[in-house]
Protein backbone atom coordinates (compact mmCIF):
# COMPACT_ATOMS: atom_id res chain seq x y z
CA UNK A 1 0.00 0.00 0.00
CA UNK A 2 1.28 3.49 -0.85
CA UNK A 3 2.12 5.80 2.03
CA UNK A 4 0.24 9.08 1.97
CA UNK A 5 3.45 11.07 1.34
CA UNK A 6 3.99 9.04 -1.84
CA UNK A 7 0.52 9.69 -3.23
CA UNK A 8 1.21 13.04 -4.91
CA UNK A 9 2.47 11.66 -8.26
CA UNK A 10 -0.45 9.24 -8.38
CA UNK A 11 -2.99 11.91 -7.48
CA UNK A 12 -1.60 14.36 -10.01
CA UNK A 13 -1.95 11.76 -12.74
CA UNK A 14 -5.37 10.64 -11.51
CA UNK A 15 -6.82 14.12 -11.41
CA UNK A 16 -5.27 15.26 -14.71
CA UNK A 17 -6.49 12.14 -16.50
CA UNK A 18 -9.99 12.47 -15.09
CA UNK A 19 -10.27 16.24 -14.60
CA UNK A 20 -13.19 16.93 -16.94
CA UNK A 21 -15.16 13.87 -15.86
CA UNK A 22 -14.50 14.51 -12.18
CA UNK A 23 -15.33 18.22 -12.21
CA UNK A 24 -18.47 17.97 -14.33
CA UNK A 25 -19.96 14.74 -13.05
CA UNK A 26 -18.89 12.88 -9.94
CA UNK A 27 -17.39 15.42 -7.58
CA UNK A 28 -19.44 18.41 -8.67
CA UNK A 29 -22.79 16.63 -8.62
CA UNK A 30 -22.05 15.09 -5.23
CA UNK A 31 -21.24 18.56 -3.91
CA UNK A 32 -24.39 20.06 -5.49
CA UNK A 33 -26.76 17.46 -4.08
CA UNK A 34 -25.55 18.35 -0.58
CA UNK A 35 -26.21 22.08 -0.93
CA UNK A 36 -29.23 23.82 0.71
CA UNK A 37 -32.44 23.77 -1.33
CA UNK A 38 -31.04 21.20 -3.73
CA UNK A 39 -33.63 20.56 -6.45
CA UNK A 40 -31.63 19.34 -9.43
CA UNK A 41 -32.50 16.02 -11.05
CA UNK A 42 -29.13 14.24 -10.87
CA UNK A 43 -29.12 10.51 -11.57
CA UNK A 44 -25.42 9.79 -11.05
CA UNK A 45 -25.46 8.67 -7.43
CA UNK A 46 -23.85 5.29 -8.13
CA UNK A 47 -21.04 7.01 -10.06
CA UNK A 48 -20.51 9.55 -7.29
CA UNK A 49 -20.31 6.82 -4.67
CA UNK A 50 -17.89 4.85 -6.84
CA UNK A 51 -15.70 7.94 -7.18
CA UNK A 52 -15.50 8.31 -3.39
CA UNK A 53 -14.79 4.62 -2.76
CA UNK A 54 -12.13 4.48 -5.47
CA UNK A 55 -10.50 7.50 -3.82
CA UNK A 56 -10.42 5.60 -0.51
CA UNK A 57 -12.94 7.97 1.11
CA UNK A 58 -16.06 6.88 2.96
CA UNK A 59 -19.45 8.40 2.25
CA UNK A 60 -19.80 9.44 5.89
CA UNK A 61 -16.46 11.29 5.89
CA UNK A 62 -17.41 13.23 2.76
CA UNK A 63 -20.86 14.12 4.08
CA UNK A 64 -19.48 15.19 7.45
CA UNK A 65 -16.98 17.50 5.77
CA UNK A 66 -19.65 19.05 3.53
CA UNK A 67 -22.15 19.59 6.32
CA UNK A 68 -19.70 20.84 8.95
CA UNK A 69 -17.48 23.06 6.79
CA UNK A 70 -19.82 24.00 3.93
CA UNK A 71 -16.92 24.28 1.48
CA UNK A 72 -16.90 25.74 -2.01
CA UNK A 73 -16.51 23.26 -4.85
CA UNK A 74 -12.83 24.23 -5.07
CA UNK A 75 -12.33 23.60 -1.35
CA UNK A 76 -14.13 20.28 -1.61
CA UNK A 77 -11.92 19.19 -4.50
CA UNK A 78 -8.82 20.12 -2.51
CA UNK A 79 -10.13 18.13 0.49
CA UNK A 80 -10.68 15.10 -1.75
CA UNK A 81 -7.11 15.35 -3.04
CA UNK A 82 -5.67 15.67 0.47
CA UNK A 83 -7.65 12.77 1.89
CA UNK A 84 -7.51 10.32 -1.01
CA UNK A 85 -5.93 6.95 -0.20
CA UNK A 86 -4.73 4.22 -2.50
CA UNK A 87 -5.71 0.85 -1.04
CA UNK A 88 -4.19 -1.92 -3.14
CA UNK A 89 -5.41 -5.50 -3.24
CA UNK A 90 -2.11 -7.03 -2.15
CA UNK A 91 -0.85 -10.09 -3.95
CA UNK A 92 -3.36 -11.67 -6.32
CA UNK A 93 -4.80 -15.10 -5.57
CA UNK A 94 -5.01 -17.26 -8.67
CA UNK A 95 -6.73 -20.24 -7.02
CA UNK A 96 -10.46 -19.88 -6.43
CA UNK A 97 -11.45 -19.05 -2.85
CA UNK A 98 -14.92 -20.61 -3.09
CA UNK A 99 -15.44 -24.26 -4.01
CA UNK A 100 -18.16 -25.62 -6.28
CA UNK A 101 -20.03 -26.71 -3.14
CA UNK A 102 -19.75 -23.16 -1.78
CA UNK A 103 -21.18 -21.75 -5.00
CA UNK A 104 -24.04 -24.26 -4.96
CA UNK A 105 -24.82 -23.23 -1.40
CA UNK A 106 -24.68 -19.57 -2.48
CA UNK A 107 -27.08 -20.11 -5.38
CA UNK A 108 -29.58 -21.80 -3.09
CA UNK A 109 -29.25 -19.58 -0.01
CA UNK A 110 -27.96 -16.21 -1.22
CA UNK A 111 -25.25 -16.01 1.44
CA UNK A 112 -21.91 -17.62 2.18
CA UNK A 113 -19.56 -17.70 5.17
CA UNK A 114 -15.99 -17.21 3.96
CA UNK A 115 -13.88 -18.95 6.60
CA UNK A 116 -10.66 -17.28 7.76
CA UNK A 117 -11.11 -14.29 5.50
CA UNK A 118 -8.58 -12.46 7.69
CA UNK A 119 -6.28 -13.78 10.41
CA UNK A 120 -6.99 -13.95 14.14
CA UNK A 121 -4.14 -11.51 14.79
CA UNK A 122 -5.63 -9.02 12.31
CA UNK A 123 -8.95 -9.36 14.15
CA UNK A 124 -7.24 -8.64 17.46
CA UNK A 125 -5.48 -5.57 16.04
CA UNK A 126 -8.74 -4.33 14.59
CA UNK A 127 -10.58 -4.76 17.88
CA UNK A 128 -7.81 -2.81 19.62
CA UNK A 129 -8.13 -0.01 17.07
CA UNK A 130 -11.88 0.14 17.68
CA UNK A 131 -11.50 0.17 21.47
CA UNK A 132 -8.99 3.02 21.17
CA UNK A 133 -11.09 5.00 18.71
CA UNK A 134 -14.18 4.76 20.91
CA UNK A 135 -12.18 5.47 24.08
CA UNK A 136 -13.57 2.31 25.67
CA UNK A 137 -11.88 -0.67 27.30
CA UNK A 138 -12.64 -4.41 27.21
CA UNK A 139 -11.92 -4.45 30.96
CA UNK A 140 -14.24 -1.53 31.82
CA UNK A 141 -17.83 -2.68 31.33
CA UNK A 142 -19.23 0.77 32.13
CA UNK A 143 -17.29 2.25 29.19
CA UNK A 144 -19.11 -0.02 26.75
CA UNK A 145 -22.26 2.01 27.28
CA UNK A 146 -20.84 5.53 27.06
CA UNK A 147 -21.82 7.21 23.80
CA UNK A 148 -19.08 8.29 21.42
CA UNK A 149 -19.87 11.18 19.00
CA UNK A 150 -19.28 8.88 16.01
CA UNK A 151 -21.68 6.21 17.23
CA UNK A 152 -25.10 6.11 15.52
CA UNK A 153 -26.94 3.22 17.10
CA UNK A 154 -24.81 0.16 16.41
CA UNK A 155 -22.92 1.87 13.59
CA UNK A 156 -19.63 3.70 14.14
CA UNK A 157 -18.24 6.15 11.58
CA UNK A 158 -14.73 4.74 11.75
CA UNK A 159 -13.21 3.76 8.42
CA UNK A 160 -9.75 5.26 7.97
CA UNK A 161 -7.22 3.24 9.95
CA UNK A 162 -4.26 1.07 8.87
CA UNK A 163 -5.74 -2.15 10.24
CA UNK A 164 -9.12 -1.51 8.58
CA UNK A 165 -7.34 -0.81 5.30
CA UNK A 166 -5.24 -3.95 5.69
CA UNK A 167 -8.42 -6.01 6.03
CA UNK A 168 -9.77 -4.36 2.88
CA UNK A 169 -6.62 -5.48 1.06
CA UNK A 170 -7.23 -9.18 1.75
CA UNK A 171 -6.84 -10.99 -1.57
CA UNK A 172 -8.93 -13.93 -0.35
CA UNK A 173 -11.90 -11.61 0.13
CA UNK A 174 -11.50 -9.97 -3.28
CA UNK A 175 -11.27 -13.37 -4.98
CA UNK A 176 -14.51 -14.51 -3.35
CA UNK A 177 -16.30 -11.41 -4.63
CA UNK A 178 -14.82 -11.93 -8.10
CA UNK A 179 -16.19 -15.46 -8.16
CA UNK A 180 -19.64 -14.38 -7.04
CA UNK A 181 -19.79 -11.46 -9.46
CA UNK A 182 -18.11 -13.59 -12.17
CA UNK A 183 -15.86 -10.67 -13.08
CA UNK A 184 -12.70 -9.00 -11.78
CA UNK A 185 -13.90 -5.49 -12.68
CA UNK A 186 -15.05 -4.67 -9.16
CA UNK A 187 -14.07 -2.07 -6.58
CA UNK A 188 -14.15 -2.13 -2.77
CA UNK A 189 -16.35 -0.03 -0.50
CA UNK A 190 -14.99 2.16 2.30
CA UNK A 191 -17.45 1.35 5.03
CA UNK A 192 -18.11 1.56 8.77
CA UNK A 193 -17.72 -0.78 11.71
CA UNK A 194 -20.36 -1.90 14.20
CA UNK A 195 -20.17 -2.03 18.00
CA UNK A 196 -22.98 -3.99 19.64
CA UNK A 197 -22.60 -4.29 23.45
CA UNK A 198 -24.56 -6.86 25.48
CA UNK A 199 -28.06 -5.86 26.49
CA UNK A 200 -28.51 -5.17 30.20
CA UNK A 201 -31.05 -3.81 32.65
CA UNK A 202 -29.95 -0.31 31.64
CA UNK A 203 -29.22 -0.85 27.94
CA UNK A 204 -31.58 -1.95 25.18
CA UNK A 205 -30.67 -3.12 21.69
CA UNK A 206 -30.27 -0.15 19.33
CA UNK A 207 -30.33 -1.95 15.99
CA UNK A 208 -33.04 -1.98 13.34
CA UNK A 209 -35.33 -4.89 12.58
CA UNK A 210 -35.43 -7.01 9.46
CA UNK A 211 -34.79 -4.78 6.45
CA UNK A 212 -33.24 -4.28 3.03
CA UNK A 213 -30.64 -1.63 2.16
CA UNK A 214 -31.89 -1.32 -1.40
CA UNK A 215 -35.06 -0.18 -3.13
CA UNK A 216 -37.55 -3.01 -3.61
CA UNK A 217 -38.48 -1.80 -7.07
CA UNK A 218 -38.18 -4.85 -9.32
CA UNK A 219 -35.92 -6.17 -10.64
CA UNK A 220 -33.50 -5.75 -7.75
CA UNK A 221 -29.97 -5.39 -9.15
CA UNK A 222 -27.36 -7.97 -8.24
CA UNK A 223 -25.08 -6.57 -5.55
CA UNK A 224 -23.31 -8.12 -2.60
CA UNK A 225 -23.00 -6.96 0.99
CA UNK A 226 -20.57 -8.22 3.59
CA UNK A 227 -19.23 -8.09 7.13
CA UNK A 228 -16.23 -9.55 8.91
CA UNK A 229 -16.70 -10.99 12.39
CA UNK A 230 -13.85 -9.57 14.48
CA UNK A 231 -14.51 -11.99 17.35
CA UNK A 232 -16.33 -15.30 17.70
CA UNK A 233 -20.07 -14.77 17.24
CA UNK A 234 -22.58 -17.41 18.26
CA UNK A 235 -26.33 -17.33 17.69
CA UNK A 236 -26.94 -15.27 20.85
CA UNK A 237 -23.95 -12.94 20.55
CA UNK A 238 -25.63 -10.38 18.28
CA UNK A 239 -25.21 -12.55 15.20
CA UNK A 240 -26.14 -11.36 11.73
CA UNK A 241 -29.52 -12.80 10.69
CA UNK A 242 -31.03 -13.21 7.22
CA UNK A 243 -33.77 -15.11 5.38
CA UNK A 244 -31.90 -17.71 3.31
CA UNK A 245 -32.96 -18.20 -0.29
CA UNK A 246 -35.21 -15.14 -0.41
CA UNK A 247 -33.32 -13.74 -3.42
CA UNK A 248 -34.85 -16.61 -5.42
CA UNK A 249 -38.41 -15.75 -4.34
CA UNK A 250 -38.54 -12.01 -3.81
CA UNK A 251 -40.12 -11.17 -7.18
CA UNK A 252 -43.01 -13.61 -6.71
CA UNK A 253 -43.35 -12.52 -3.07
CA UNK A 254 -43.56 -8.85 -4.05
CA UNK A 255 -46.15 -9.57 -6.73
CA UNK A 256 -48.27 -11.60 -4.28
CA UNK A 257 -48.63 -8.77 -1.75
CA UNK A 258 -51.98 -7.01 -1.41
CA UNK A 259 -52.24 -3.76 -3.30
CA UNK A 260 -50.95 -0.69 -1.37
CA UNK A 261 -49.29 -2.85 1.29
CA UNK A 262 -45.85 -1.90 2.56
CA UNK A 263 -43.50 -4.80 1.76
CA UNK A 264 -41.04 -3.74 4.47
CA UNK A 265 -43.75 -3.89 7.12
CA UNK A 266 -45.03 -7.21 5.80
CA UNK A 267 -41.50 -8.62 5.98
CA UNK A 268 -41.16 -7.56 9.62
CA UNK A 269 -44.41 -9.28 10.51
CA UNK A 270 -44.12 -12.50 8.52
CA UNK A 271 -40.55 -13.44 7.58
CA UNK A 272 -38.37 -15.46 9.95
CA UNK A 273 -34.59 -14.86 9.71
CA UNK A 274 -32.00 -17.28 11.05
CA UNK A 275 -28.62 -16.57 12.73
CA UNK A 276 -25.48 -16.81 10.62
CA UNK A 277 -22.70 -17.57 13.09
CA UNK A 278 -18.96 -17.37 12.65
CA UNK A 279 -15.55 -17.29 14.28
CA UNK A 280 -13.18 -14.33 14.45
CA UNK A 281 -11.93 -13.68 10.92
CA UNK A 282 -14.91 -15.25 9.14
CA UNK A 283 -16.78 -13.10 6.64
CA UNK A 284 -20.48 -13.23 5.80
CA UNK A 285 -21.32 -12.22 2.22
CA UNK A 286 -24.96 -11.92 1.21
CA UNK A 287 -27.14 -10.97 -1.76
CA UNK A 288 -28.74 -7.57 -1.18
CA UNK A 289 -32.16 -9.05 -1.98
CA UNK A 290 -32.03 -11.00 1.31
CA UNK A 291 -33.84 -9.29 4.19
CA UNK A 292 -31.40 -9.15 7.09
CA UNK A 293 -30.71 -7.60 10.48
CA UNK A 294 -28.43 -7.45 13.48
CA UNK A 295 -29.80 -8.86 16.73
CA UNK A 296 -29.58 -8.17 20.48
CA UNK A 297 -26.31 -9.31 22.01
CA UNK A 298 -26.99 -11.70 24.88
CA UNK A 299 -23.32 -12.59 25.24
CA UNK A 300 -20.59 -11.39 27.56
CA UNK A 301 -18.59 -9.08 25.28
CA UNK A 302 -19.48 -6.47 22.63
CA UNK A 303 -19.91 -7.80 19.12
CA UNK A 304 -17.63 -5.98 16.67
CA UNK A 305 -17.76 -6.31 12.89
CA UNK A 306 -16.20 -4.52 9.96
CA UNK A 307 -18.45 -3.92 6.97
CA UNK A 308 -16.77 -4.53 3.65
CA UNK A 309 -18.06 -5.24 0.19
CA UNK A 310 -17.27 -4.81 -3.49
CA UNK A 311 -19.38 -3.21 -6.18
CA UNK A 312 -19.28 -4.19 -9.85
CA UNK A 313 -18.34 -1.54 -12.39
CA UNK A 314 -21.32 0.18 -14.04
CA UNK A 315 -23.53 -0.70 -11.08
CA UNK A 316 -26.82 1.24 -10.91
CA UNK A 317 -29.77 1.23 -8.53
CA UNK A 318 -33.41 2.08 -9.05
CA UNK A 319 -34.14 5.80 -8.70
CA UNK A 320 -37.54 5.10 -7.12
CA UNK A 321 -37.41 3.99 -3.49
CA UNK A 322 -39.91 1.30 -2.51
Amino acid sequence: MLEKNNLIPYLNYFYKANQNKMNTTFLTTFWKRNQPNFQMDIATWADELAFLYKSGISLEAALNYLHLHKPSIEEFEKWIQENALVISNGSEILVDTLTLEDLEFWNQNGYIVLKNAISKSDCEQTRTAIWNFLDKSPDDVASWYTQHPEQKGLMVNFSNHPTLNKNRMASKIKKAFEQLYQTDTIYKTIDKISFNPPVSDNYSFMGSGLHWDVSLKLPIPFRLQGLIYLSDCGANDGAFHCVPGFHNHIENWMKSLPKNSNPREVALQTLKPIPITGEAGDMVIWHQALPHCATPNQGKMPRMVQYLSYFPEEYTEAEEWI
